[in-house]
Order: structure tokens, then sequence, then C-alpha cells
């Protein structure tokens, strides 16, 4: 819960007034699908699913209450070839890049209180 919720939390709070300030920002949660409501059934690693279920409602949240040209949106990058993915993981850093990068570049008429993996948005 340190890391993945409260420490967002944290960063979210302190960024959010220059950004309002500004009119502008863009701000990228790295979630996991086990954090979707649909995954809480199922039993197994109820402390990480319960702390990106809690990043995503963070994200939900702060979407509907920020003002100005301020996207808020969360992003899944799956399972990448990294020190904690391993050898095996199916996707390099690159490619788990691209969703991120996409939504950190959004025009205006971009979404905000989102959840996506592979570029694609998908229910919460």
């Amino acid at each position: 819960m340190a890391t993945n919720f409260f420490g967002v939390y944290d960063v979210i709070r302190s960024f959010i007034p220059l950004m309002e300030k500004q009119g502008y920002g863009r701000i990228i949660n790295i979630s996991s699908e086990y954090g979707a409501n649909s995954e809480l059934s199922y039993p197994g690693v109820g402390a990480y699913k319960l702390s990106k279920f809690a990043l995503n409602g963070l994200t939900r949240l702060v979407a509907a209450e920020v003002n100005g040209d301020i996207k808020i949106n969360a992003v899944d990058p799956g399972w990448v070839r990294t020190d904690m993915g391993g050898p095996s993981a199916p996707k390099t850093p690159r490619e788990a890049a691209e969703s991120i990068i996409w939504l950190a570049t959004i025009g205006h008429e971009g979404p905000s209180g989102a959840f996506f993996r592979d570029g694609k948005q998908i229910p919460w």
C-alpha cells in the first residue's frame, strides 16, 4: 500500500495544485489487471490486488475532481521483461512504454479517469 497507493497519492497531491495553476497536466498511474474490480473475487496476491484496486479508485476520483486540461489515467503495462518480470515475460520495456507515452501526450480531447492495456481502454 505504501508504494502502490500512498506514494502515488502523495505525489498527486503535490503536483495537482501546480497543474491546476497552469491549467494543464498528465498523470499516468502504473496499475495492473489485478486491480480491476473483476479480479477481486479470485484468490491470490490479495495485498497487491488491493493496492492496485485502491490506485485505480484514486485515478478515477482525482480525474473527476481536477480542473483544466489535466488528464489522469491508469495503465497496465502487462508482464514485462525486467528484473521483476524475468526473462520469460512476453513484452519488452519498449512495448510496455507505448501506452504510457501515448497517454502522456494525449490532447485536450483525450480520455481521463480510464484504465488502459495495450492502447485499449478496459473495464475497471
